[in-house]
């Protein structure tokens, strides 16, 4: 049986034909046409890539577990996909090719900007997963500051974060008694006052004046 060398590593490939098969690697392809050359024979070879597999899909509670375990590209981006799956009218907040190609802070930014209220169940749905890892301030940060990074600096109203917290205590004490104090407590601090919220304002002052990493706003 006739055989050649492979282009791709370089072992004995197996010709049929007009096709060839590398049994070491097992890459493949289509021979061109012979070639006379002046110094011999020439063979051509069109290489033929394997189709590139699709991504892996995981179920929401696949992706939960993803996120409890901070593992945040196996699937893609493992917190935007768990969005998605958690909260599917999301999708409609975005034109339709954007849905699977936008970052987390960037799918949570479009849908605050439609739908607050839902954006914040979105984010909170975020901490709750990664919950073990508010005590780490360089997740915590991710998880607070940039996954609403389009919140915080953004022209929109804070009032809908507001109620959520004022509503739920554990979220309150996600967001103000983490390894991660900054921008985003110090933004919620001034929407109280904008809001006429002094009681608000001193219970989260509280959480932050028992929170170890908190040293103050600069």
């Amino acid at each position: 049986m006739a055989r050649m060398r492979c282009p791709h590593c370089g072992s004995p490939a197996t010709l049929r034909g007009s096709r060839w098969v590398c049994g070491w690697c097992g890459d493949f392809g289509v021979l061109a046409p012979v070639e006379e050359q002046r110094r011999g024979i020439a063979i051509h070879v069109t290489v033929t890539e394997p189709p590139a597999e699709p991504p892996q899909q995981f179920t929401q509670p696949e992706l939960e577990d993803l996120v409890r375990r901070w593992d945040l590209e196996a699937g893609g981006d493992t917190l935007r996909e768990l969005l998605l799956a958690a909260f599917p009218e999301a999708a409609a907040c975005v034109a339709p090719e954007e849905a699977a190609a936008l970052e987390a802070p960037a799918l949570l930014e479009a849908v605050y900007e439609k739908d607050p209220d839902l954006a914040v169940a979105m984010w909170r749905k975020a901490l709750d997963a990664a919950q073990d890892h508010l005590g780490a301030p360089e997740r915590a940060a991710y998880l607070l500051c940039e996954l609403m990074d389009g919140v915080w600096c953004g022209s929109v109203s804070l009032w809908f974060v507001l109620k959520s917290l004022r509503e739920d205590a554990d979220f309150a004490r996600q967001v103000f008694g983490s390894a991660y104090v900054g921008y985003p407590q110090a933004e919620l601090l001034k929407a109280c006052d904008a809001a006429g919220e002094p009681a608000l304002k001193a219970a989260w002052t509280a959480l932050l004046e028992d929170n170890p990493y908190f040293e103050g706003f600069h």
